[in-house]
């Protein structure tokens, strides 16, 4: 086992997808100061990541390959999986526990952002914004049945009161709705103003129902063909969390019938959204690309995010955001606590903030 140590063979090893991090610039800066290296690859397979990866200590990951059981155990040397974002669905993290290997996100970098493309698509939607603009430019002009609604007054329903849930439960509230709220992955406290409910109850209520739950076995299509029947009629379903909370061939049926009012998804169970998919027809519907997260400050923040959980680990072999805290104890890393490792970490953080 490794004792807590960084030295010109710590190497940080970034999978990537697609070039649209790089250059790594401030990585490689804020890694070089306390002695590690960055190794990039780009690996579009688990045997790819696994000979690219050999030797790293620390793993970056973006969107692909899975990280599964298999890859973990040819990758001895691996003491932290990071995923670049907040979800970390293909990473399997019950593999990784048994392993002793921590698993990272980033949970807190794209919080406002996420909260704002929500209220964006949720007032896209019930204002008929994308609709209205697509008739204005074929030369229409307003008119009666286009059918917008108001939200002031309305029930807003939050599903997860994460970081991201909690700031849209307290936005919906200064737009004068009643707040309900359900943490289908745990018993949560209830924010002030908002009234903890079942899930059928929230869905059965609410006017508005806002999702934002990781993907993973427990929430795999917690929206189903019977839960979306549940919701009220002429509800709106807004989605910025993952795709495949939703059984979508339902929410398309409960579109096309008019169950629904519309309908703002920013994620969906396939990415790219096929050109077949049904929701490209629904005018009820407004489409993002799966961007909810993006801005210049936020990609800033996640960045510094990535580094600092980095720094820290290597410098005490823990990180406050991992998601498997059991590991704790049976992780890879057993040695002791490295002085010089800790005040650099702690001399980044402090320029940081």
């Amino acid at each position: 086992m490794k004792g807590c140590y960084v030295d010109e063979l710590t190497v940080v090893f970034q999978s990537e997808q697609t070039a649209e991090l790089q250059p790594y610039d401030y990585e490689e800066r804020v890694l070089g100061a306390v002695g590690a290296t960055l190794r990039v690859g780009r690996c579009e397979s688990g045997s790819q990541l696994v000979a690219e990866a050999q030797g790293a200590r620390v793993i970056w990951i973006e969107w692909t390959p899975a990280i599964t059981r298999e890859v973990l155990e040819a990758l001895p040397d691996c003491e932290l999986v990071m995923r670049w974002g907040v979800g970390y669905d293909q990473i399997d993290v019950r593999a990784a526990s048994l392993l002793g290997i921590a698993v990272a996100n980033a949970p807190s970098y794209c919080t406002d952002t996420v909260v704002e493309h929500t209220f964006a698509l949720l007032l896209a939607v019930t204002r008929r914004i994308a609709l209205g603009d697509r008739r204005i430019r074929a030369g229409d002009w307003g008119g009666t049945d286009w059918g917008c609604e108001a939200i002031n007054g309305r029930t807003f329903g939050v599903v997860g009161l994460g970081h991201i849930g909690r700031r849209v439960a307290a936005l919906a509230e200064s737009f004068g709705c009643h707040v309900l709220a359900s943490d289908v992955l745990a018993p949560v406290d209830s924010p002030e103003g908002v009234s903890i409910v079942e899930l059928r109850q929230l869905l059965e209520q609410s006017d508005i129902v806002s999702l934002h739950v990781p993907l993973s076995a427990d929430t795999e299509h917690l929206l189903d063909r019977e839960r979306i029947g549940w919701m009220k009629p002429g509800a709106v379903l807004v989605n910025t969390s993952r795709g495949g909370v939703v059984e979508e061939d339902a929410l398309v049926e409960a579109l096309q019938q008019k169950r629904l009012f519309g309908a703002g998804l920013d994620v969906f169970e396939t990415e790219p959204l096929p050109a077949v998919s049904r929701l490209r027809e629904i005018d009820e519907v407004v489409l993002t690309s799966h961007e909810a997260a993006r801005s210049p400050d936020s990609l800033a923040k996640l960045r510094a995010e990535m580094c600092d959980t980095t720094l820290s680990w290597l410098a005490t072999g823990w990180a406050s955001s991992v998601v498997n805290p059991l590991v704790r104890e049976t992780r890879r890393w057993q040695g002791p606590l490295c002085l010089a490792g800790e005040l650099a970490a702690a001399d980044h953080l402090a320029a940081q903030s």
